[in-house]
Parts: C-alpha cells; structure tokens; sequence
C-alpha cells in the first residue's frame, strides 16, 4: 500500500484549529520503540507545531528500499512496496487527530508502512492517487523487516482504528520546488503537508510529501 524516497505523510485532523504552523526538529526519537525500530529510525525528527502546542512528529526510516526500475504512473508517483517500514508518527495532539479518512487517532507512537489502496468496487471514486502509509501502533509492530501480506499489513494498522479499516495517510507526489525538510499548507483543502526526503541507500534520497493534517473528501 504504500512507497516513498522523498517523502510526504499524511494525516488528518477533523477540523484544523489553526492558522499558522512551523517544524521543530526533534533530536530524540519517541519512548515505546522496540529495539530494532529504534536502530532503522533517523533523527531528528520534525514536528508541526502551532501556536497551540504540537500536533504530531514523523521520523523517517533510515533507508527504504525503492524499486530500481520504477517508473510513476498516473496513480501511483512512489518506488515502495507494499508492506515496507518508512518511519514513525507520533500524534502528539491530545484529540481530535484523525487519518485521512477522518477516524480518530489517539495520542501515542505509531510506525509508518507503505501500502497501495486497492484497485477494487469498494474504493471507486474515493481517490485518484494510490499512495498511503498506514499506522500501526508500535507495539504491536516491533521488527522493521517488510510485512509481507496486506492481510496482514491491514490486521495490524486496524488495531490503531478499532474498525475494520486500517489507519491511513496520503502521500502526495513531490514538486520539484519542494524544500526537505518543509511544511505546506494548502488552503484549498486545509491540508498540512510536511516534505521530507526518505533515504533509499547509496547516498540516495526520495521527495515525499506526507498530509498529516486534512480529511479526504471523497
């Protein structure tokens, strides 16, 4: 379900209640990580504040394996696989956060893994682009290796929702004017979007631009 280089999260809160917001770095990563995510996480971290405290941090993983042969297509505009661990999330607003589909997401740490929305009658018309993470409470998701099923991929992230549908952040495709690390605010959709830059080996980087604030509207 999901892929990544430079990266872009998304995520939503219900109704954005500000109208400003900047990035901190955070040189620490969060409690709660197993040993092994701890040592494929990169620091700092960056987090969107706002005048009203924190919202939420993202740390990128370390390195992400990237397709060589990719090519983006209309739908999907990043080199991951389905399955694979691209980071960690912590919401650190004490309400009101939600995915991209509006469910709510409750303070605490998540990790971060790619996955495609299915091409299937029950996602029709919900969204053009393919690419999302999904989040997965981090203790329940304790080893970086590639989840290798999106049975189970989505088993996991549904424990962040306690529903059937799995917790999910929209990766927009990059622009080229982009600034990693950065924060966009499109306003049109109230979107915030953080624009970071994903390792992928060899001194390698891919653009990615991850909501963590806005709500689809399909």
């Amino acid at each position: 379900m999901f892929r990544a280089a430079l990266f872009c999260l998304c995520c939503a809160v219900s109704a954005p209640a500000f109208a400003d917001a900047k990035l901190m770095p955070v040189d620490t990563l969060p409690e709660g990580l197993s040993d092994k995510i701890a040592a494929a996480v990169a620091v700092p971290g960056q987090q969107l504040v706002t005048d009203d405290g924190a919202v939420c941090t993202v740390w990128l993983a370390k390195e992400t394996a990237a397709k060589a042969d990719f090519k983006p297509s209309l739908n999907v505009k990043y080199p991951f696989q389905t399955g694979h661990f691209l980071g960690v999330l912590r919401v650190d607003k004490a309400a009101e956060y939600t995915d991209f589909r509006g469910t709510e997401v409750a303070a605490g740490v998540y990790t971060l893994r790619y996955g495609q929305q299915p091409v299937d009658g029950n996602h029709v018309g919900t969204s053009e682009l393919h690419d999302f993470v999904l989040a997965i409470p981090a203790k329940a998701d304790v080893d970086p290796a590639p989840v290798k099923s999106v049975e189970a991929l989505v088993k996991l992230s549904t424990q962040t929702t306690g529903s059937n549908h799995p917790a999910i952040f929209s990766l927009l495709p990059p622009a080229a004017a982009d600034k990693a690390p950065g924060v966009i605010h499109d306003e049109s959709k109230e979107f915030w979007i953080l624009s970071l830059a994903a390792g992928i080996g060899g001194g390698k980087t891919v653009p990615v631009r991850v909501v963590v604030v806005g709500v689809s509207e399909g």
